[in-house]
């Protein structure tokens, strides 16, 4: 069809032949065909244009197939078998080491199988990974069956996070005494017990938790930080080296470490593990010691060598300079005590 002419209009009177390919003939034709072969030739043409668009609009016209599911979809789908103790073993130490990432990736392919083990480790990860609510759900869908006594842990600890002490006890309570082992809640029993000033308490729910897992430097640490609350410093100083010996970069107790020298009176010893990194804060921490030990002009030189040292404000350095400020006013007010009257 010539370039221009309308496809489904009426036909031209005087329009020229369409010509053949030249590879169809050797030689041209020989004679002009008729009128009617020609009207003829323009319908078959056009019947076979109406042909070729039906031919390429009925693909897309048909109804599409469901896709096949991807062969790692497709596995997903089918109930697979329980975990072996050793990848429950391997996920449970990536959540205590803070693997989070590596965690998720261990415990996609079990969670297909549906067991209560691994909806503890889910409950555990989220526990872990911050998302209180998504665990608090995990766990309490655990507490009637035989995982109970660690679901009640897991929500014990849940609550205390969240500042519901009243929900937190019951909890633990119930934890410890189906399965007295569970050191994680006595620890958390002992968190409560120090908030309470119950020193008894305390000293029975530490002691559990670590005849229960000894090798745990986070319970180690929270005993010295009860020892400390208490201003028994020289046994605070015992659990916290004990701490740092099996983690050595728990940070909680570098810091306290160095509060619990300070408030012997050992200044320079009290800095020991600093580095550049800490300086700051733990001669903010030593000046908090001195002052309350009442050497402020001690206390003084270390707060302002933290604020020199800081590039950002240091909030905590600058209260407690005022703080001993007040303390300095304070005193220069007191009366000096004179001679004792005579009776």
């Amino acid at each position: 069809m010539p370039d221009g002419a309308e496809p489904f209009g009426p036909l031209p009177a005087a329009a020229p032949p369409l010509a053949s390919p030249p590879t169809q003939h050797d030689e041209p034709l020989a004679a002009r065909p008729t009128p009617l072969f020609e009207l003829f030739h323009r319908v078959a043409f056009l019947i076979l244009l109406v042909a070729l668009a039906v031919a390429v609009a009925a693909p897309a016209m048909a109804l599409p197939k469901p896709p096949r599911p991807e062969p790692a979809v497709a596995a997903a789908m089918q109930p697979t078998a329980p975990p072996t103790r050793e990848a429950l073993a391997m996920l449970d130490a990536a959540i205590a080491d803070g693997r989070l990432d590596n965690a998720r990736a261990l415990l996609a392919p079990m969670w297909a199988s549906g067991v209560p083990d691994v909806l503890l480790r889910a409950a555990e990860l989220a526990l872990a990974g911050g998302s209180l609510p998504e665990a608090a759900e995990a766990f309490t869908r655990l507490t009637d069956g035989p995982l109970a006594a660690v679901a009640r842990q897991g929500l014990g600890i849940i609550r205390l996070r969240e500042g519901k002490e009243a929900e937190a006890r019951p909890l633990l309570e119930q934890a410890v005494a189906a399965d007295p082992g569970l050191a994680r809640a006595w620890n958390a029993l002992g968190v409560l017990a120090d908030k309470a000033r119950d020193w008894p308490a305390a000293d029975v729910a530490y002691g559990k938790a670590v005849a229960a897992a000894p090798q745990d430097a986070g319970i180690l640490a929270n005993r010295g930080w009860s020892q400390l609350l208490r201003g028994h410093h020289e046994a605070a100083e015992r659990d916290l080296l004990a701490a740092l010996k099996l983690q050595p970069a728990l940070k909680p107790a570098r810091t306290n470490l160095a509060l619990a020298r300070a408030m012997q009176g050992r200044y320079q010893e009290a800095f020991l593990l600093s580095d550049k990194a800490s300086l700051a804060s733990d001669l903010n921490t030593v000046g908090y010691a001195a002052m309350m030990r009442g050497d402020l002009t001690v206390a003084e030189a270390y707060f302002n060598r933290a604020l020199s040292l800081n590039p950002q404000f240091d909030r905590a350095a600058w209260a407690n300079l005022q703080y001993l400020a007040d303390l300095k006013a304070q005193k220069l007010r007191e009366p000096t005590a004179g001679p004792q009257p005579r009776s």
